[in-house]
């Protein structure tokens, strides 16, 4: 290993150490452990508009960023926000100086500044993409609110040659059509004044569409590419003639075929041909052109193989002459145009065409059946990216065993190692807060308060098969994010070398372990018996040498290596924790991994380093491990806080080795209180005295301490013996990081016990989940094979119902303190399905054997005839007719919910609605239209269906998960295995839709196969980027391809099933019992509020208890209600006889109720603490009853650009308006939409006004 002397940072070879001393080593002397930092005064750079500090103030000047304002500033009005790799990549921002209103006279005034900006960069760089973003502030009168919003155009390459005004006359013309779109589908919304334009250039260095590139082989093998061997720039006309004419020689020689430039127009098209200039092309030419791309897939044998994506450019309008073109590059940046002679035959690997299967969209790259299956796809389900399905046919995995694609079943056996190594971390940060002038309190507005600093980090390597390896580490002072790498590479270096280097053998066997070998009959890890000719191995822990798995079959013990990664959690990581270091980690040339959400939200990112060199094939190679940050919340979604109480002290076992087990354990095993707002600088830090308990003032949440909490605060101050608030920081923080180590420990001592799975190979609680009951039930699931049945499925998908009925119900009843009991005796009554997911997973469920229905089967099918738990099922696309005679009886509830959008909505943008219109091509399950059918609804037709082996194949997961529960003694256990149970479902619903392709890039140029900014920007998908520093941005790339490998039809089912259980209740049940003398107020997914006259709703209750679940109720209540045992699916009180005394409803997720001597409230968008103070009761009452907006200032943590800021919200809590139903106007009663007394009560209302 070799350290570098300035920072201590460890290098496993001499040639890194030296690259980190040319470029990027900072350091001026070793870090200590922990540093005291006197105060750091600010300086304000008037060029950047920000407060540097001191110490970096001339690095400051000498920025490329600076210089770049400075230039900036030499016109009047721009500035650049943010640029990286030595100006590359550089944004400006643009203003005017007054105000417009006119669109095009705003830009037009910018118009000479934005081109000559443009024309500077491209005589410094040759060729830019560009693209440009237009703000505004829109005012919506209605609602007093007031927002920024802004207009994208795409990116586009500009050169030498380009006419800018012709660009920038585009530019004005997509924006108008933006902005006016906006105005229609968002009516209401009304433009104050246009704010400022930013112009996004990035250095474009094109892919060279020009001279010959050679087919690879595994291409050229599929004799589907005729590539015409040129030696100018026109690659693709000589494709396109090659399309069209017949050679006259061999097909590859350019003398084959007449000139391109004589058979086509080619009038202001430059060459090479780019690909946004092919629309161009086509609009002048008699012909169509699709253009698609090569992949590289795997390595096979030493070979690559490659897979088509794409289509890179798709035809607005397929002409008579259409043409598929093939675009090659290589890694020296060079591009170019072949002609695809044969589209089925270049894709015959890599997409599954069943026999009878001949139609090919040339959109996805898949097959059909008829010419009616192909229109209907490419007309309403073809999104146009090339689509992957799993295969039937078996193919090898990389042991050589046969597998087949289609086929989901456990298989990550390597997930059963406990990692070795688990680190766990925090950061504590100061809120420096940002002066600003005061926005008016009567509008919606967005502004920042404070900025988040990071001053001190501390993390503890938890080692799993010996303690003494484990290690706690904390640090205070400056530069905590880049100390926070150097500390843990360094670490995570010595761990490699002192347990993984070398790899300890078998220790000689005990007499015991020998007789459980000498006995095994299945394998230690796959639990499969063994047959005659298996090759059998006994496992064992390289790190201890002892015996692991026991004696196992060969091939599963290869699958059983060591982790190459150490997992390092932290709580909220995506939300809070990753920002604050993201940055740190680009400081040299870094490989970095992510799964993003977003270009800023990050599931898990990775950063690789180098920890040996080995020596391969006779090559030598640098081993790469990889740092896996992954967010501790997406297993456990609850606050440290609350997860700490649900520890028992025998679980705190992290925290009694460094505290014992007295009155410091009793202080550090809880939850701490910090004064976070109070510490705004580093001299807070320094103060020797504890602050005050007003200082304690928690300014996110608009709360003080408690009297307790502040006790608790003084003593572990004087326990601690702390010297300094910055002393107290770090008692703070090791408890915190202790605590959440405890936590995860103990969720990985349940994990491994009852599922033999270790959460810490994870990134996600759902992922981990769907891995324990594949492994514990055995199911194998069929994966669709068939475009047209996974789009099926797709959009029968539908999630839960969330809408208010009737907006006001004031209950009397003799159990309230205001009973009149001269009116009619009523309640309000707040039902909850007890796991009703759990229930509806727990039934027969899609599995295998998927097939259409035949047309003579549609013809005599009969869906009253089929049982619920039928060994075969159905999902049903039919017309279903809603008789007017219902429409009362149902309006309350009605079946078929859809996504639509609503009619008098001010936004166009559709919801999941409950109405009473017919409803057409509906992709529903059987149980559901048998259900339907039963009250009333009317079959017209059955378009289309699907049959399936169906089964309970995912009860046994859900009643072993209840019995282990019960099993369970701790409550941190208890919620452990419910977790299991409810994060399952959120894995059936897995979306590879919504999944993007983001890069985090700290290099401009390619780095071996490694592309840089340059080359994703120089890509045809290259969609945007952002700029983070000046070494590190998140480039945004437009998919090229999608694979579809998940089971869809499991959480459509779900859906679907769960739907019936609440239909069941209300029509089944409540409706025969009460008839009209009850009515829905509220219902959400799960639950229903409802209103209903009756003498005595709990004895109601008692005499149908096989209905409820009483198992929440007191023993002895005041109802007499007795309890039972709880069960999935029954409905129980959420208030256990508590009554109800008054209901207002002002939406969907927005009600309140009055339950005895409190307020349950809800309101979506707003935060829990301004619900709990700042909301009223009478804030509903006024809304409902009067209309209008209720607006309250909330605080919350936002990230921009990787930096932390706390903003603080002006924004509308609760409104009047409700578009998922009609309100009758001047009642709070509603109707569904579809009702046929909407349009009558609309005219008679037209007459009054």
């Amino acid at each position: 290993m070799f350290m570098c002397e300035k920072c201590n940072k460890s290098f496993a070879t001499n040639s890194n150490l030296r690259r980190h001393l040319k470029k990027s080593c900072r350091a001026q002397e070793p870090s200590p452990k922990k540093l005291k930092v006197t105060h750091d005064t600010q300086r304000f750079c008037d060029v950047c508009s920000e407060h540097v500090s001191s110490r970096d103030y001339v690095g400051h000047l000498r920025s490329v960023k600076h210089k770049n304002n400075s230039l900036a500033f030499s016109t009047e009005g721009v500035q650049v926000i943010t640029s990286a790799f030595k100006s590359r990549i550089v944004s400006y921002r643009i203003s005017a100086n007054t105000q417009y209103i006119n669109l095009k006279e705003f830009v037009e005034s910018l118009a000479d500044v934005i081109k000559k900006l443009v024309r500077e960069q491209i005589d410094i760089m040759g060729s830019v993409k560009v693209n440009c973003e237009l703000f505004g502030y829109f005012i919506l009168e209605s609602k007093d609110r007031g927002e920024v919003k802004s207009f994208n155009t795409r990116n586009q390459v500009l050169t030498i040659s380009s006419d800018l005004s012709e660009w920038f006359k585009d530019i004005i013309e997509k924006l108008e059509v933006d902005a006016t779109e906006f105005e229609h589908r968002e009516s209401g919304w009304a433009l104050q004044h246009w704010l400022y334009m930013e112009v996004n250039i990035n250095k474009y260095n094109p892919l060279r569409a020009s001279s010959f590139i050679p087919t690879p082989a595994f291409i050229s093998r599929k004799r589907a590419i005729i590539n015409v061997k040129n030696e100018d720039f026109g690659c693709f006309g000589w494709a396109l003639v090659a399309a069209i004419y017949t050679p006259t020689g061999h097909p590859c020689e350019p003398d084959s075929y007449p000139d391109y430039l004589e058979k086509f127009n080619f009038e202001g098209i430059t060459f090479p041909v780019k690909l946004d200039a092919i629309s161009k092309f086509e609009e002048m030419n008699p012909l169509s052109i699709n253009v698609y791309g090569l992949e590289e897939d795997t390595q096979k044998q030493g070979k690559m193989t490659y897979k088509v994506v794409g289509p890179l450019h798709y035809t607005k309008q397929k002409k008579t002459v259409h043409v598929n073109l093939l675009y090659l590059s290589n890694l020296d940046g060079n591009s170019h145009y072949c002609y695809i002679s044969n589209m089925s035959r270049l894709i015959s690997m890599q997409v599954s065409k069943h026999k009878e299967a001949i139609y090919l969209c040339d959109g996805c790259l898949q097959y059909f059946t008829s010419q009616e299956n192909l229109w209907r796809h490419s007309r309403f389900d073809c999104n146009y990216v090339c689509t992957f399905l799993p295969t039937k046919e078996p193919i090898l995995t990389k042991w050589g065993q046969p597998s087949f694609d289609n086929r989901l079943k456990f298989n990550n056996y390597q997930n059963k190692i406990k990692h070795p190594f688990v680190v766990y971390a925090d950061f504590e940060s100061l809120l420096k807060p940002i002066e600003g002038p005061q926005p008016n309190p009567l509008l919606q507005f967005t502004t920042k308060t404070f900025e988040h600093e990071p001053y001190s980090f501390a993390y503890y390597i938890k080692c799993s098969f010996d303690d003494k390896f484990s290690k706690f580490q904390i640090y205070r002072g400056a530069n905590a994010p880049v100390q926070f790498i150097n500390m843990l590479e360094n670490d995570i270096l010595t761990i490699y070398n002192q347990h993984f280097k070398q790899s300890k053998p078998l220790q000689t066997l005990t007499e015991e372990e020998r007789r459980k070998i000498n006995l095994a009959t299945n394998c230690g890890i796959c639990e499969k018996p063994f047959v005659e000719g298996d090759v059998k191995v006994i496992d064992h822990d390289h790190q201890t040498s002892f015996v692991r798995a026991g004696l196992c079959h060969s091939i599963c013990n290869l699958q059983l290596q060591n982790p190459n990664f150490i997992p390092v959690f932290f709580h909220n990581l995506t939300g809070y924790d990753s920002h604050l270091f993201v940055k740190s980690l680009a400081l040299e040339n870094e490989n970095i991994d992510v799964i993003a959400g977003n270009k800023e939200k990050y599931i898990s990112f990775s950063k690789h380093i180098v920890v040996d060199q080995i020596v391969e094939n006779g090559v030598p190679k640098n081993l790469i491990w990889r740092i896996r940050f992954v967010d501790s919340f997406r297993f456990l979604a609850s606050s440290l806080n609350v997860l700490a109480k649900n520890l028992s002290d025998s679980e705190c076992t992290e925290i009694t080795k460094f505290f014992g087990s007295g009155r410091e354990f009793e202080l550090i095993r809880q939850k701490g209180v910090f004064p976070y707002s109070f510490v705004d600088s580093y001299d807070k830090l320094n103060l020797t005295t504890i602050p005050n308990k007003s200082d304690f003032f928690d300014m996110l949440h608009e709360q003080d301490i408690t009297d307790e909490e502040y006790r608790r605060a003084q003593e572990v101050w004087n326990l601690f013996n702390c010297q300094t608030l910055g002393e107290y920081s770090d008692i703070y923080l090791k408890s915190d990081v202790l605590l959440l180590a405890d936590i995860f420990e103990n969720y990985r001592r349940v994990c491994l016990h009852n599922y033999q799975l270790d959460p810490a190979q994870y990134f996600t609680a759902p992922g981990l989940s769907w891995d324990a009951m594949l492994k514990k039930t055995g199911v194998e699931l069929e994966l669709l094979t068939d475009i047209d049945m996974l789009n099926f499925f797709k959009g029968g998908v539908r999630g839960g119902v969330s809408t208010c009925t009737k907006r006001r119900a004031i209950a009397n009843n003799k159990f309230l303190a205001n009973y009149d009991p001269s009116k009619p005796s009523s309640y309000i009554v707040y039902l909850d399905a007890c796991n009703l997911y759990g229930h509806s997973m727990r039934q027969y469920l899609p599995q295998r054997d998927f097939v259409w229905l035949t047309p003579q089967e549609i013809k005599s099918f009969e869906v009253s005839k089929i049982l619920d738990e039928s060994d075969t099922g159905y999902v049903l696309e039919v017309d279903l007719e809603y008789p007017e005679q219902l429409h009362e009886t149902h309006n309350d509830m009605p079946f078929c919910p859809e996504s639509m959008t609503p009619p008098n909505s001010t936004s166009k943008y559709p919801k999941l609605i409950p109405n009473l219109n017919r409803k057409e091509k509906y992709v529903i399950h059987y149980r559901s239209l048998k259900q339907c059918l039963q009250h009333g609804l009317v079959l017209q037709k059955i378009h289309r269906g699907i049959k399936f082996t169906q089964s309970p194949w995912l009860r046994t997961y859900i009643d072993l998960n209840t019995e282990l529960r019960n099993r369970e003694t701790s409550e941190s256990g208890r919620n452990t295995v419910k977790t299991m149970t409810n994060s399952i479902f959120g894995k059936t619903m897995e979306n590879v839709d919504k999944r993007v392709d983001i890069k985090l890039v700290s290099h401009w140029e390619r780095i071996g196969r490694k592309l840089g900014a340059e080359g994703h920007i120089s890509k045809p998908n290259f969609k945007n980027l952002s700029v983070f520093s000046e070494n590190l941005v998140a480039v945004q790339m437009s998919k090229v391809s999608v694979t579809y490998d998940k089971p869809v039809y499991v959480g459509f089912s779900i859906l679907d099933l769960s739907k019936t259980v609440m239909y069941e209740f209300f029509y089944d049940f409540l409706k025969p019992m009460y008839r009209e003398k009850v009515t829905l107020l509220y219902t959400d997914t799960d639950s229903l509020v409802l209103e209903i006259f009756t003498d005595n709703f709990y004895e109601d209750m008692i005499s149908h208890l096989d209905r409820f679940d009483t198992s929440k109720f007191p023993v002895n209540n005041l109802h007499g209600v007795p309890r039972n045992i709880s069960v999935v699916g029954k409905m129980r009180d959420e208030y256990s006889g508590v009554p109800i005394s008054s209901f207002y409803g002002a939406g969907a997720k927005s009600y309140c109720v009055n339950v005895g001597d409190h307020v349950d409230k809800k309101a979506k968008g707003v935060k829990k603490y301004v619900i709990k103070n700042c909301l009223k009761e009478d804030d509903y009452k006024k809304v409902v009853e009067e209309g209008g907006v209720i607006i309250k200032k909330m605080s919350g943590f936002r990230s921009h650009l990787h930096t932390m800021y706390t903003e603080m919200r002006n924004k509308i809590a609760l409104s009047s308006t409700d578009d998922k139903r009609y309100v009758i106007p001047g009642t709070v009663k509603t109707l569904a939409w579809g009702h046929r007394d909407i349009k009558s009560i609309k005219s008679l209302n037209d007459l009054i006004n």
